[in-house]
């Protein structure tokens, strides 16, 4: 009787489901025609209407893992971390033992495959376990099943030698005289996890090469946390629900701050294990999820804190920035973290950190992301969040583009408050200790923070001191004028460095429509919109919230002031409220309905700076509705600067430099003509007057002035040079640098070449070449790689002198070859040098 043995198969479920289909049947046709025992595949009972099958259909593992006689382990990344390679392998490491403990011989159940490359290292029992591969072919080793399979009639070969030896090691396998014994339901539960073995020593070697970047001077902060409608917030908090005139914070339409806790940013991790920290560019997110990771990292050190102080108990943070436009796969985490670790790093560490709750996300700059891939960067986070539920996670984000109606009751959001009056004092001190600051004008900004509570109020953002600072130490500090009492830098310029500060600069586009991409939440649209429409917008928003409460705006009220036709023809509301919250960091979303200036003093600066330079913005109307003397104040400031010294119209300037108006587009197009033709030095001029971009000039009889104007000339790739006899050198053309072809056509008294020395010119034609040596220096012009030399006669005395030219540039260091053919009439005769640069001499022959 022929032995039947079971085998199952391992590997991660809902992906390449019909490869994994057709792999499994082409290995059970071979194993059908195999000599020898039979193979059966254990296979789950059919599901239910409705079911599914894999990890979220009730299974924690594989089935059959736990009674067949073989495991096929199919391999790949997605099956270390997404997979159930952990579950799996905590049973046959299990069975191996128990098999090992009864025989004394270690049973071989489990057959390791490379369904994908793994490029980590394999992890203990899997690697003792992988006797397979290292005898098979590299197309096996380098590629994997999965590719074979999909690319079967290319690799049909290779393909079918790699079932063969599949089939024949199950087989040996099978015929072992040491099965692993069986497992029921009950065992399997309780087999303790295999894969990490390895883990803990990994992780301390992780740890030590994972280095935080914080700030020398640790400033402290606050959280601003929305209380929830069910309760107050966790945790030791401040009450702050209470406007300063007395009435109560918030109202039905959201015009006014909501109720709000305040807690230590140092208890953050009490809030929950779901935590998104919304704020505008510049507020310290990055500072505060580095120091998270320090205080992760520093946990066990001595007189540093206590074990169990960790956040969230977790010993491994993993801090990813999307800065480069996506976020890394679960095994690209430790090579962007700890690069120098990442070859020990055994197959699913991270993955298997996240399931137990070891490590925690922080999750930092997904407000780089671009708009086309942003949707997919959150279906990926969200996806990661359900599959590692056990997981802390931190999201730094301004709120735009963010999923809220997916987010549900599982995040707790939370902003971080401005900075007080002593920290902007001990930030300014810090940037000064630590950078080549000037400590003067640091004092004389302190000085104007104790008079200016609108400079200091601007000033709330870390990265808005820091502007500040630069400002005040740029042309006109003190100490830098020279005199005895030197002017101080204007609060206009003060506060518009403060409020450009998380303003992020790109290329100017026009307004168009934009290629199809996936739709981004907030957003109607892809298309850049211009930094010009961006002041605008901002100034309006201004002006539009000058009669609320506080810096927060309803969603619909925003929406409706960008909808002005004022603002922009082309943008929409949704894209000019993300643009101004991705790129010019003047507003971000702390709500899914609710839009929020950094602070009422960056709102003010906005609105005086709106109704200073915008035509028809009537001010004197709107400070009557609105009273405020900081607004009239800086309202007449404003108006004083541009009347004395010509203030650019501009909202925003770049931080650091002068303020400049930027255009709403591109320019238009240059116009571009293909060939001209000139006479005289007066043509050329109208030429480069009409700024016309010309491919080929072609210059008759005398034209003075070439060595000036040829470099002015935009777009010129090719010069001819005709009928000029008075012509005995070429033009300086060094300032040419398009220039690519010169032809000169009948200028016999030609003599001087060298201006090819420091020129860019590829390719060199002259006709007629006078009766002489083809000079040597044309090797020394750098770009010059073909030369035609047409000669006028074809005589024994031609044929003479073009034997001479060739023999200069032979001795020169050029080959020659010389053809002599037999001349009949029309016929050119060539001599070529066939090394750089090719000189070729055409002589015209007569009958």
């Amino acid at each position: 009787m022929v032995p039947v043995y079971r085998y199952a198969v391992s590997y991660a479920h809902g992906r390449d489901e019909a490869w994994v289909a057709r792999f499994l049947d082409e290995l059970r046709r071979r194993l059908e025609t195999m000599d020898g025992p039979r193979f059966q595949r254990l296979v789950p009972p059919p599901l239910p209407p409705g079911g599914r099958d894999g990890p979220d259909d009730g299974r924690e593992g594989s089935f059959g893992i736990e009674t067949a006689d073989i495991v096929l382990a199919l391999c790949s990344p997605a099956y270390f971390n997404e997979g159930p390679a952990q579950h799996d392998w905590a049973i046959l490491a299990l069975r191996r033992s128990l098999g090992q403990a009864r025989t004394g011989v270690p049973p071989q159940t489990a057959l390791p495959l490379v369904w994908e490359p793994v490029d980590r290292r394999l992890p203990g029992p899997v690697a003792t376990a992988d006797l397979f591969a290292a005898d098979q072919l590299p197309e096996y080793r380098s590629l994997g099943l999965a590719l074979m399979t999909m690319q079967a009639p290319r690799y049909r070969a290779a393909l079918d030698r790699v079932l063969d030896a599949i089939a024949a090691r199950m087989r040996a396998m099978a015929e072992a005289a040491t099965p692993a014994p069986e497992l029921d339901d009950r065992f399997a539960g309780e087999a303790p996890d295999a894969l990490s073995a390895e883990d803990a020593a990994f992780t301390e070697q992780f740890r030590k090469e994972v280095t935080p970047v914080l700030p020398a001077t640790a400033v402290p902060r606050t959280l601003n946390i929305p209380v929830p409608v069910s309760g107050p917030a966790s945790g030791p908090v401040t009450d702050r629900s209470i406007s300063p005139d007395g009435g109560p914070h918030g109202s039905a339409d959201g015009s006014a701050a909501p109720p709000e806790h305040v807690l230590a940013a140092e208890l953050l991790p009490e809030l929950g294990r779901r935590i998104l920290l919304v704020g505008p560019p510049g507020a310290g997110h990055s500072t505060e999820l580095a120091r998270l990771a320090g205080r992760a990292l520093d946990d066990t050190a001595p007189g540093r804190a206590r074990p169990g102080r960790a956040p969230w108990g977790c010993r491994i943070p993993f801090v990813l920035s999307a800065r480069s436009g996506a976020l890394p796969r679960l095994d690209g985490m430790v090579p962007m973290l700890a690069p120098l670790a990442a070859p020990q790093e055994p197959a699913g560490w991270a993955a298997r950190q996240l399931r137990s709750g070891r490590a925690f996300l922080a999750v930092d700059d997904l407000d780089a992301v671009p708009v086309s891939n942003r949707s997919a960067v959150w279906e990926w986070l969200l996806h990661l969040l359900r599959t590692h539920p056990q997981a802390p996670c931190v999201i730094a984000t301004n709120g735009t583009g963010v999923p809220w109606d997916r987010l549900g009751d599982t995040f707790r959001v939370a902003g971080l408050g401005p900075l007080t009056s002593d920290g902007v004092r001990t930030l300014l001190d810090s940037l000064v200790a630590t950078a080549s600051g000037d400590r003067q004008a640091r004092t004389a900004l302190l000085r104007r923070f104790d008079s200016d509570p609108l400079l200091l109020g601007v000033a709330g953002r870390p990265a808005a001191a820091a502007a500040l600072l630069r400002a005040a130490g740029g042309p006109g500090r003190p100490g830098r004028s020279g005199g005895p009492d030197p002017e101080p830098v204007p609060r206009h310029r003060l506060l518009r460095a403060g409020v450009s500060a998380g303003w992020r600069r790109t290329r100017e586009e026009t307004a168009g429509p934009s290629s199809a991409s996936p739709p981004v939440p907030g957003l109607g649209s892809t298309g850049q919109v211009p930094d010009s429409v961006l002041r605008a917008a901002s100034g309006l928003l201004a002006v539009a919230a000058l009669g609320l409460d506080s810096a927060r705006i309803p969603l619909r009220t925003a929406l409706g002031a960008l909808r002005d036709p004022g603002a922009s023809d082309a943008a929409s509301p949704e894209r000019l409220l993300a643009a101004l919250a991705d790129r010019a960091g003047v507003v971000f979303r702390p709500g899914p309905d609710t839009v929020a200036f950094p602070s009422p003093e960056v709102r003010t600066f906005l609105a005086a700076h709106h109704l200073a330079h915008a035509p028809g913005a009537d001010a004197d109307e709107l400070l009557v509705r609105h009273p405020s003397a900081e607004l009239g104040e800086l309202l007449t400031q404003l108006r004083t600067a541009e009347a004395d010294t010509d203030t650019p119209r501009s909202v925003l300037a770049t931080p650091g430099g002068t303020p400049r108006r930027l255009s709403a587009g591109s320019p238009p197009p240059r116009p571009a003509v293909r060939r001209a033709a000139v006479r005289s030095s007066a043509e050329l001029r109208a030429l480069l007057r009409a700024d016309t971009a010309v491919a080929e000039l072609r210059c008759t009889g005398p034209v003075d002035g070439l060595a000036e104007f040829l470099p002015r000339l935009p777009g010129l790739r090719s010069l001819v040079l005709a009928d000029d006899h008075s012509l005995t050198a070429l033009p300086e053309l060094s300032g040419c640098r398009s220039l690519r072809a010169v032809r000169v056509l009948r200028c016999p008294n030609l003599r001087e070449l060298t201006a090819l020395d420091s020129s860019t010119v590829m390719f060199l034609d002259i006709d007629p070449w006078p009766d002489r040596p083809v000079p040597a220096g044309l090797r020394r012009a750098p770009w010059l790689s073909r030369v035609d030399l047409a000669t006028g006669g074809g005589g024994p005395g031609v044929r003479a002198a073009n034997r001479a030219g060739a023999n200069e540039v032979e001795a020169a260091g050029a080959g020659t070859e010389a053809g002599a053919a037999g001349a009949t009439d029309g016929v050119s005769q060539e001599v070529e040098v066939v090394e750089l640069p090719e000189v070729r001499i055409r002589s015209r022959l007569r009958g």
